[in-house]
C-alpha cells in the first residue's frame, strides 16, 4: 500500500467505483457474502458504481439478469463491458467500419447490430474477436481467412482464461488471439482492460473523471493496471502470487470487498 496520507486523501475524493465482476463480486455462480454490504456502503455514502468487465460473452441484459438472480438489482446503464468499449472505439477511431465478422455469442452479435454494425460473413471490413463460448472450428477458420487476406482484426480483451468455480477450465479471448495470430502471422489489436480509455469512457458516462474513480478487481495485469494507467485508485481484492513478482503494485491490496470497506469506513468517518 502506498502512503496512508495519500491513500486517505484519494479515497475521500472517490465519486465512482468501477468493479470487475467475476473473481471480485462473485466467483462463477457464487456471490461473495461481502458484496451486498459493500454496495450498501456505497449507497450510504452516495458513491456511484459501474461494473467494468472484460467478459464479452454476455450481453448487458444477460448481466442484469445474472446479477438479479444473485440478489443485486442493477440496470444496463451500470455496465460497461469490453464489448461496449469496442463499439465506442470503432465509432470514434474507425467510423468507416460498418461491416464486421464477429466471433461472438448470438446475443452479443445482436448488441453489435443494435450499435449500427452489419454482421457480414463474406466481405467484412473488420474481424471482431470476443469471448465466444459458442465458437466452432468453421467460424474460427473463417476469421483466420479474413485476417490472412488483410482484413484488420480487433479483440475485445486480452484475458487468456475466464475464472470459474466449476470443475472445468475456460479458455478466453486471449487464447483465441494466440490461436489466430499463430495461424495467420497477423497481429490483432487488443482492446478492453488494461487500456485506460475503457475506464475513462465508463466514468465519463456518469459525469466523473478518472481521478475521482476507484478501480477494483482481482487481476493485476488487467484490473489493477487499468486503474494505474487511468490515474484512478487501483485496488486488488485478492492475493494472487503475480502481485509479488510484478513491476507495479496496486494502491491498495486487500483480501476482499469487506476488508476494503473497513479501511474506507475509517477514513470517511474521520472526514465527517
Amino acid at each position: 500500500m502506498k502512503s496512508e496520507t495519500d491513500i486517505a486523501e484519494r479515497l475521500g475524493n472517490v465519486k465512482l467505483v468501477c468493479l470487475d465482476m467475476d473473481g471480485t463480486i462473485y466467483q462463477g455462480k457464487t456471490l461473495f457474502p461481502v458484496t451486498i454490504p459493500f454496495f450498501d456502503f456505497l449507497k450510504e455514502h452516495a458513491i456511484k458504481r459501474m461494473f467494468l468487465s472484460n467478459n464479452s460473452s454476455f450481453s448487458l441484459d444477460e448481466y442484469v439478469e445474472k446479477l438479479g438472480a444473485m440478489g443485486i438489482a442493477a440496470t444496463t446503464g451500470e455496465f460497461y463491458t469490453s464489448t461496449c468499449f469496442a463499439v465506442d472505439y470503432l465509432h470514434s477511431r474507425h467510423p468507416e467500419i460498418k461491416r464486421i465478422y464477429a466471433l461472438a455469442m448470438p446475443k452479443v452479435q445482436k448488441e453489435l447490430e443494435a450499435a449500427g454494425f452489419e454482421i457480414e460473413s463474406d466481405d467484412p471490413q473488420a474481424v471482431i474477436v470476443a469471448f465466444d463460448r459458442s465458437l466452432c472450428y468453421e467460424r474460427l477458420c473463417r476469421a483466420a481467412y479474413f485476417m490472412s487476406i488483410g482484413v484488420p482484426a480487433l479483440a475485445t480483451h486480452p484475458d487468456p482464461f475466464c475464472p470459474t468455480d466449476q470443475k472445468t477450465f475456460l479458455p478466453d479471448c486471449g487464447s483465441f488471439i494466440a490461436c489466430l495470430e499463430t495461424a495467420t502471422g497477423k497481429k490483432i489489436e487488443v482492446l478492453g482492460k488494461p487500456r485506460r480509455e475503457m475506464l475513462e469512457l465508463a466514468a465519463a458516462r456518469l459525469g466523473v473523471t478518472a481521478a475521482e474513480t476507484m478501480m477494483i478487481g482481482d487481476r493485476l495485469y488487467t484490473d489493477v493496471r487499468l486503474g494505474l494507467n487511468a490515474g484512478a485508485v487501483a485496488v486488488q481484492v485478492t492475493d494472487f502470487a503475480e502481485c509479488h513478482a510484478a513491476e507495479f503494485k496496486p494502491d491498495i491490496e486487500t483480501g476482499n470487498l469487506g476488508t476494503l470497506q473497513k479501511i474506507w469506513s475509517k477514513i470517511l468517518d474521520k472526514a465527517y
